[in-house]
């Protein structure tokens, strides 16, 4: 009868620690998820030309490289047509595993393969992405108003969270 004791309350104690841990390794291994974004950028950080323009940072969570060519970025549920991220430069559209690419939300496709036609508004909407089936959805938000410069990320201690961050982090983890 002791040993029933022990072994059933051995059991209940992992059930209760397995199931406190769950919802935060909801997205650990989860593979590609939006990870923060900036929608209203007025002097945070800059593109490649020395643009502030909108962004999406992305995180590969997974231990293989991920490439986006080919999937689909929207800022609206059930676009009818989403913004198609090329295919033709694997080596710009490859997020390693462990890495973060950041989509430049700006409508400036000639300044290269990660610059969307789609832009952020700062009272709010969505950031979805699309596999290339242009039908399952890879990770999403709908989010409320933003503020300049202030940008919202995922919680690093509870990533099913997001909350906003005065010193945004593109290309590198929320802190």
């Amino acid at each position: 009868m002791r040993y029933t004791i022990i072994l059933l309350i051995s059991v209940l104690s992992l059930s209760f620690f397995s199931s406190c841990t769950e919802d935060e390794d909801a997205y650990v291994g989860r593979g590609l998820i939006i990870n923060e974004f900036l929608a209203s950028n007025d002097a945070c950080c800059t593109d490649q030309s020395g643009d502030y323009d909108d962004w999406v940072e992305l995180f590969n969570d997974s231990s293989e490289p991920i490439d986006i060519g080919g999937m689909y970025f929207t800022d609206t549920p059930d676009d009818d047509n989403p913004y198609l991220i090329h295919s033709n430069e694997p080596s710009t559209t490859t997020i390693p595993a462990g890495g973060y690419l950041i989509i430049w939300c700006d409508d400036d496709q000639e300044q290269g393969v990660l610059h969307v036609s789609k832009k952020l508004k700062a009272k709010g909407e969505s950031v979805i992405l699309i596999n290339s089936d242009g039908i399952t959805v890879v990770d999403s938000i709908t989010y409320e108003s933003q503020t300049t410069d202030i940008s919202m990320g995922r919680n690093i201690d509870n990533m099913s969270e997001w909350i906003f961050y005065n010193n945004p982090t593109p290309g590198a983890a929320n802190i």
